[in-house]
């Protein structure tokens, strides 16, 4: 059935705010101008120095006209940068005396000056307006969401769960914050002695993965994409009851605990590789799976499911789910189909 028109259709108004504005907005308490601290990490201008962060600035006093940002309102009225942060933080940054005009070219007289030391361009700056076009409350959270997707291409792409975390905050959000720091989730995928970081939200995805699959085994909530099935999981339990995070904190924390405790360094990796490495396909099979057998089932039969789980990775009909879209409905549900069948002779013998 095709979407009505009006449910494709943004609704939303413009506005031109002074910098001034901006900036006391950013800086109330709370924040009636939400540049998310996710995306303040993200803030890439001060990469090689302030020398790109004074080009905007310059380019400013300039009036060079600037690019629209774009809000989203929320309940409360405020307003969630959807688009514009680099800007919207390096204005901020500036007005607030956080760095130094460098690399001059127009006005080489402002060269190391700060904002405070610009004299009469000061009310200069604070009254430079830019177009904000406000995404209104009432728009379905999925238009959001694509929007966020199309306006999110330049060099500092967020991730699927940094849009989910800026449109979804509640208790389910802060429960996947809370069950990310486990070190198992934390560092899962990378080496021992490395010093990569994930810092796209990886490991918040990682649990909400768990909770999604967990709760629609039987994938009915699963139509189309991986990235849709998550939106929709956490778009529909965003503010879940404090008795049901606990439900959720318990069973990830039991799930995760008879994986390890099954099979210990092997835990979400393929046992029959040279180069062990943890992967999400192994991750999602045991987790809803092993991870929710009973106590007494993992302490009789635990060899049986590790046995098991060897034979799986080396069947044909498994490495062939491997190929292509490792997270296609079909190659998810023929992989969980294959391994239930063996998990079930392996805990089933008489």
């Amino acid at each position: 059935m095709n979407q009505p028109a009006e449910e494709k259709m943004l609704n939303l108004y413009p506005i031109d705010y002074p910098f001034e504005t901006l900036v006391s907005r950013v800086s109330a308490h709370p924040p009636k101008l939400k540049l998310n601290p996710d995306f303040q990490r993200k803030y890439k201008w001060d990469k090689d120095g302030w020398v790109r962060s004074s080009k905007f600035i310059e380019s400013c006093l300039m009036r060079i006209p600037l690019p629209s940002c774009y809000f989203a309102e929320d309940d409360d009225g405020s307003h969630l940068v959807i688009d514009g942060v680099q800007r919207l933080t390096t204005i901020s940054k500036f007005m607030n005396d956080e760095f130094a005009l460098e690399g001059m070219t127009t006005f080489k007289e402002l060269e190391g000056k700060k904002f405070s030391e610009l004299g009469d361009l000061r009310s200069e700056l604070e009254t430079t307006t830019i177009r904000c076009i406000v995404l209104r409350k009432d728009n379905p959270k999925k238009l959001i969401r694509e929007i966020f997707s199309r306006l999110n291409q330049g060099a500092v792409k967020l991730s699927d769960q940094e849009i989910r975390h800026a449109i979804y905050p509640g208790t389910l959000d802060s429960l996947l914050t809370e069950l990310a720091k486990d070190p198992v989730i934390a560092k899962f995928g990378l080496s021992e002695n490395g010093d990569s970081v994930k810092d796209a939200l990886e490991p918040e995805e990682q649990v909400l993965r768990y909770l999604a699959f967990s709760e629609d085994k039987n994938f009915e909530g699963f139509s189309s994409t991986l990235k849709d099935f998550l939106d929709s999981f956490m778009e529909e339990k965003a503010l879940i009851s404090e008795d049901q995070a606990e439900e959720f904190r318990g069973r990830f924390k039991k799930a995760l605990a008879n994986c390890l405790k099954v099979f210990g360094d092997d835990a979400f990796v393929n046992p029959l590789a040279e180069k062990k490495r943890k992967g999400l396909v192994h991750y999602d099979l045991v987790m809803t799976t092993v991870g929710e057998l009973s106590d007494e089932t993992i302490d009789k039969f635990s060899d049986n499911i590790k046995a098991a789980y060897s034979t799986l990775c080396d069947s044909e009909e498994f490495k062939r789910t491997l190929a292509g879209g490792l997270q296609d409905k079909s190659r998810v549900v023929r992989r969980r189909a294959k391994w239930k069948e063996l998990l079930e002779a392996a805990v089933n013998v008489g």
